[in-house]
C-alpha cells in the first residue's frame, strides 16, 4: 500500500464522529444539559452486565410491589384485613336443608320481634317498658323510652325498616336533658342502653339526627365523671345537670362505659369522651387487688381503692371483665393494656374460680370468691353465662386454644340450666356441692359464703349435676343465647343451633302473651298463667332476640370479625387498621 493511500485511510477513520461520555465542554451529553431520560441511558451504558441485571431485578420487584398494593386497595383494602379470623366460614348441609331450616327459624325469631314491637307500639310507645300481661307501661328509667332506643338496631338487623323508622321518628324529638321530675338517672344503664343504642342506630342508618341525640345523651351523663379521681358517680340528676354524690360505685358500673364513650369520640371527633372514660380503666388497673387480675365489686370513688364485696363474673362485676377484651378488639389490637388485664383476669379465674360438678364430668362452672379471694361460693349465676362467649372470642383473638375448650364446657352447663327444668327455661342461678358434700343450703343462707353440710343428693341433683336455689325465676335474660351464638360462629358446630332453637321454643311457649313476652316466676312450674310476672326488660329486644336471630343468620352477617358487641348487644363497627387515641 502506498503512503498516500495509507494517509487517506487514517484520515477517513479519524474523521468519523466520536461519542464522549465525559465532561468535556460543548458536548451534547454534558450532565448539566442532559434530560432525565438521557441521564438514565448514560448510567445504563456505563454498567456492566451484572449491574444491568441487578438493576432490572430491583425495578421489577419495586414495580410488582406497587402494583400489588394498588390491586389490594381496589379489591381487598388492607384496613379491612382481619387477623386472626374469628368466625368459621359459613356451612350449608344440603342433605338436611340447613339453609332453609335456618331461614325458617330466623323468621320465627323475627316474628317474635314483630309481635313484641307491635305490643309495645300499641300499649307503651315512647315509654320505658311494656307491661306485657296488663297491657300497660312504666317509666322506670326516667321516661326516655328505653325499650324503643334499645330495640332500634335489632329492628334494623332484622330488616324491620318500617318499625325502625317509627322509632326514629319518635326518638329524634326526645329531649334527653330532661327526665321524670325527681328521678335520678342510672349512669351505667343509660350508657349501655341509650347511648349505645343511638350510636349503633346511627352507624347502621347514617341518620345524623341519631348521632346528635347520642351526643346529647353522652353529654347529659358526663357530670358523673366530675369526681376527685375521675371514677364516676352511679347516678345523674339530668334535670339539674349534676351528678348525685355517692361514696362508692360497683365495678361493672364504673368499668362498662368505655366502649360507648370511645365510639362517641370516634364518631364526633371529640377525644374528651374516650379520654375521660379511659381514666377509670387506668385507676382500676393500678389499684391493689386481693389476687392478681381479680377485682372486688365495690370501689371507693374518692380513693380508687376496693373496699368490700365479692369477686364475681356475675352481677355487679361481669361486664368489667368482658370490656377488657372488647376494648382490645375495638382498638384493633393497638392497646396492649387491655390484653394484659384480660389475660391476668382469665388466668386467675381459671385457677381460683372454675370448678366441676360432682355428678357430671362435662359440667364446669364459675363460682364466686369473697373479698379476700380465699373463700369460694359454688353458685353459678345466669349472668355469668356470658363468660363462655367471652372466652371463645378471646381464644381466637389472642390465640388461647385452651380457653375455647373451657368455653365449650361452660356453654354446656349454661344450656343444661335450661334443658333440665320442666319448662326448658333457665333460672337465675344454680348451686353445686363440693367433694366433701358441703355447699349452700338452697333456701336458708345469709350470704353466698355460708357453706354448710348438705343432705345426701337426691336423684334430681344427681341427674342434673346441680341443684336449685330459692330464686328460680327467668327474666328473659340473654347470656346463654349470646354464648351459644358466639360458640356456633367460632366452632361451626351445629349442635349450638339446636340448643338455641330449643331455648327459643321454650321462651315462645311459656312466656308469650298477647302483647309481648313476660318474665317467668318459677321455671320448675308448668302453671303458666300464675308464673307470668308482667315484666319485660328492654334487653329482651336488644339482646335475647337479636342473638337468637344472628344464631340462625349467615356467620358473616354482622360478623364477629367486623363488629364488637357492647354488653347490651349493640354492635359497634371495629375500626380496622386505625390506631385509636
Amino acid at each position: 500500500m502506498d503512503r498516500d493511500a495509507e494517509a487517506n485511510r487514517h484520515s477517513s477513520v479519524s474523521s468519523e464522529p466520536t461519542i464522549h461520555l465525559g465532561d468535556q465542554d460543548g458536548l451534547p451529553l454534558l450532565r448539566g444539559k442532559q434530560t432525565l431520560k438521557g441521564r438514565l441511558r448514560t448510567g445504563w451504558y456505563r454498567m456492566d452486565r451484572l449491574g444491568r441485571l441487578t438493576t432490572s431485578l430491583v425495578v421489577l420487584i419495586i414495580g410488582g410491589a406497587i402494583l400489588a398494593r394498588v390491586l389490594i386497595e381496589l379489591f381487598c383494602p388492607y384496613d379491612y384485613w382481619h387477623n386472626p379470623q374469628v368466625t368459621v366460614p359459613p356451612k350449608t348441609d344440603d342433605s338436611n336443608h340447613s339453609a332453609s331450616t335456618d331461614k325458617e327459624r330466623r323468621n320465627a325469631v323475627r316474628d317474635a320481634m314483630k309481635h313484641t314491637w307491635s305490643g309495645y307500639h300499641k300499649y307503651a310507645f315512647g315509654h320505658d317498658e311494656l307491661l306485657p300481661v296488663s297491657n300497660k307501661s312504666n317509666d322506670k328509667w326516667g321516661g326516655w323510652g328505653v325499650t324503643l332506643i334499645d330495640a332500634l338496631d335489632t329492628l334494623y338487623i332484622m330488616e324491620l325498616y318500617d318499625e325502625f323508622n317509627q322509632g326514629v321518628t319518635h326518638v329524634v324529638d326526645v329531649d334527653f336533658s330532661k327526665a321524670t321530675p325527681g328521678y335520678t338517672t342510672p349512669f351505667f344503664e343509660m350508657v349501655i342502653r341509650s347511648l349505645a343504642g343511638l350510636l349503633t342506630a346511627y352507624e347502621m342508618s347514617l341518620d345524623k339526627r341519631l348521632l346528635a341525640k347520642a351526643q346529647q345523651v353522652g353529654d347529659v351523663l358526663m357530670p358523673a365523671f366530675k369526681t376527685s379521681t375521675g371514677l364516676p358517680y352511679p347516678r345523674v340528676d339530668v334535670n339539674a345537670g349534676v351528678a348525685v354524690r355517692a361514696s362508692s360505685i360497683c365495678l361493672a358500673e364504673a368499668g362498662t362505659v368505655q366502649l360507648e364513650y370511645w365510639k362517641l369520640s370516634d364518631l364526633t371527633g371529640n377525644p374528651v369522651y374516650h379520654q375521660t372514660a379511659q381514666r377509670v380503666v387506668d385507676i382500676l388497673d393500678q389499684s391493689q387487688k386481693p389476687y392478681k387480675g381479680l377485682y372486688p365489686i365495690w370501689v371507693d370513688i374518692a380513693t380508687g381503692n376496693f373496699t368490700s364485696g365479692q369477686i364475681t363474673f356475675g352481677a355487679q362485676g361481669d361486664s368489667w371483665y368482658e370490656y377488657m377484651l372488647k376494648q382490645y378488639i375495638y382498638s384493633g389490637g393497638t392497646h396492649d393494656q387491655y390484653r394484659r388485664m384480660y389475660v391476668e383476669s382469665i388466668e386467675s379465674m381459671k385457677q381460683k374460680m372454675v370448678k366441676r360438678s360432682e355428678f357430671d364430668d362435662q359440667m364446669y362452672y364459675v363460682g364466686d370468691l369473697d373479698f379476700t379471694a380465699k373463700k369460694f361460693s359454688p353458685k353459678f349465676q345466669h349472668l355469668t353465662c356470658f363468660v363462655p362467649g367471652m372466652l371463645a372470642l378471646g381464644s381466637k383473638t389472642l390465640n388461647r386454644p385452651d380457653d375455647l375448650e373451657l368455653a365449650k364446657q361452660l356453654t354446656y352447663t349454661c344450656f343444661q340450666m335450661y334443658n333440665q327444668t320442666a319448662t326448658g327455661l333457665g333460672p337465675e342461678y344454680v348451686l353445686f356441692r363440693d367433694s366433701s358434700n358441703k355447699g349452700l343450703l338452697p333456701t336458708n343462707h345469709k350470704n353466698d359464703f355460708d357453706i354448710e353440710d348438705l343432705p345426701t343428693a337426691d336423684s334430681s341433683e344427681v341427674n342434673n349435676g346441680y341443684y336449685l336455689g330459692y330464686d328460680r325465676g327467668y327474666l328473659l335474660r340473654p347470656e346463654t343465647a349470646e354464648s351459644i351464638m358466639i360458640l356456633y360462629r367460632i366452632t361451626g358446630d351445629v349442635k349450638y343451633k339446636e340448643w338455641g332453637w330449643q331455648i327459643f321454643q321454650a321462651i315462645h311457649k311459656w312466656t308469650k302473651t298477647p302483647a309481648g313476652y313476660s318474665a317467668y316466676r318459677d321455671v320448675t312450674s308448668t302453671k303458666r298463667d300464675s308464673q307470668l310476672t308482667d315484666s319485660m326488660e328492654s334487653f329482651f329486644l336488644a339482646e335475647t332476640l337479636k342473638y337468637l336471630y344472628l344464631l340462625f343468620s349467615p356467620a358473616d352477617y354482622y360478623s364477629l370479625d367486623d363488629y364488637v358487641f357492647n354488653t347490651e348487644a349493640h354492635p359497634f363497627k371495629i375500626q380496622h387498621g386505625r390506631a385509636h387515641k
